[in-house]
């Protein structure tokens, strides 16, 4: 039965005493603490995939609220994706390409260019190291249009923390199990990702294809 009063301990709760580790003062704050985390995620400096572990930890605790749990996570993604979009905007591509080497900059490029919303999309369901920032500084820096990029940034993280939050909260204790040791599934977890990232290039690329025969119909 839904408790409210345990709702609106999740959304902005007071610790009784302080906290010693980071999981404990995570607990504490709730779910409304995923939102700054996710926004700090989606910069260039690196977080090691800890708004994905805290995200799970806190699913798996309180497994009726999943779905909270995805959508803070999910707000503070696409707000920092923003941010970093208006950086590359604001930036220019030479900025960038002066921080991550030319050879890094042609690639986040080229997939721009060539895949556009699908680059995006997987870049925001790659699990860590992939350079998901980047992509959305790129894509300030090569003009991509706000709104497709806000739609891939919505539609890719939605999926990412709904399947995420919904295994934790479905596998609760097990999943902790895994996220304690992660390494000893990395095989899996890249398999998976892997997969996800294949299907979307080649929806993305057949969209691609269809979308130039049709220009090129039309220059003839």
């Amino acid at each position: 039965m839904f408790d409210i009063t345990h709702w609106l301990y999740l959304v902005a709760a007071t610790p009784v005493r302080r906290p010693t580790t980071t999981l404990s003062l995570l607990r504490h704050i709730g779910g409304i603490g995923l939102v700054p985390l996710a926004i700090l995620d989606a910069s260039i400096v690196p977080t090691f995939g800890s708004l994905d572990l805290f995200t799970a930890y806190l699913s798996a605790r309180t497994p009726a609220f999943w779905y909270y749990y995805a959508l803070m996570s999910t707000i503070g993604a696409v707000i920092g994706a923003w941010l970093m979009y208006r950086l590359g905007k604001k930036m220019g591509e030479a900025w960038m390409e002066k921080k991550i080497g030319h050879k890094r900059f042609k690639r986040v490029g080229d997939a721009i260019h060539h895949r556009g919303f699908g680059a995006i999309f997987v870049s925001c369901i790659a699990p860590p190291p992939f350079p998901t920032s980047w992509f959305f500084v790129g894509a300030g820096a090569f003009a991509i249009g706000q709104k497709k990029f806000l739609a891939a940034v919505l539609s890719g993280r939605t999926l990412r923390y709904g399947l995420l939050t919904w295994v934790a909260a479905r596998y609760g204790r097990h999943f902790l199990q895994v996220l304690r040791h992660p390494w000893h599934y990395v095989v899996i977890s890249l398999i998976i990702s892997a997969s996800l990232i294949a299907g979307v290039y080649l929806f993305s690329g057949k969209l691609t294809g269809k979308a130039e025969s049709a220009t090129a119909d039309q220059r003839g």
